[in-house]
């Protein structure tokens, strides 16, 4: 386990990320994972809650560039893998496994729920899922408690962003015991429904997407 400013991050790559999660998936328990990057890691140090939220997490992962520079300058290899890709896999991997998910969708965010259900949909013709409006406010509604449970998902995204959503999950996993894995993944559904474009591959590879 590295560690950047008191954040813990995960040093398992790529495919043992993936063997993480599907351990996660099948082992009973409820867990929950965060992909901090710089921003989030320094308002952390601003918000105690979410300091201790991110270092509470089954599993933290480096989401930016600057994380690994900075794993790098401190002689500890730091992977990063980014909210986006991740939930490009844990889409495919529902897709195909016929596991549930549910989205919490911020109401407030680019991409209408009616949106997101239409391109899920299409590009994932097998997936099972239930996405719900909601507002950023602490605690859920019972109403969306008594949605999600009554769909019963393995999975859970929630769209909020930081701190938002690592605050949500944290606070109202137990009240969802269906699911076995809950993460924050931002504004990655937008890349998704379209509604947001990211850089060109080749940036992304040599960590000049933040440009």
């Amino acid at each position: 386990m590295a560690n950047v400013l008191g954040i813990n991050l995960s040093e398992l790559t790529e495919q043992e990320v993936q063997n993480k999660i599907g351990e996660f998936l099948i082992d009973g328990g409820q867990h929950y994972l965060v992909t901090p990057n710089p921003e989030i890691i320094l308002q952390s140090h601003k918000d105690e809650e979410l300091f201790y939220i991110l270092n509470k997490a089954d599993l933290s992962l480096a989401d930016g560039f600057g994380l690994k520079l900075a794993g790098l300058l401190n002689g500890v290899k730091i992977p990063r893998l980014t909210g986006a890709d991740l939930s490009l896999y844990l889409l495919s991997l529902a897709n195909s496994k016929n596991i549930k998910i549910a989205v919490l969708n911020w109401r407030g965010g680019l991409s209408p729920h009616r949106e997101m259900e239409k391109v899920l949909k299409k590009k994932y013709p097998n997936l099972d899922f239930l996405v719900v409006d909601t507002s950023r406010s602490q605690p859920l509604a019972a109403d969306v408690i008594k949605r999600i449970n009554e769909f019963s998902p393995t999975i859970l995204f929630n769209t909020f962003g930081s701190p938002y959503q690592e605050k949500i999950i944290y606070h109202n996993l137990k009240k969802l015991p269906a699911v076995k894995l809950a993460l924050g993944i931002g504004g990655a559904f937008d890349f998704i429904t379209g509604r947001a474009h990211r850089a060109p591959k080749f940036l992304r590879t040599i960590g000049l997407e933040w440009v």
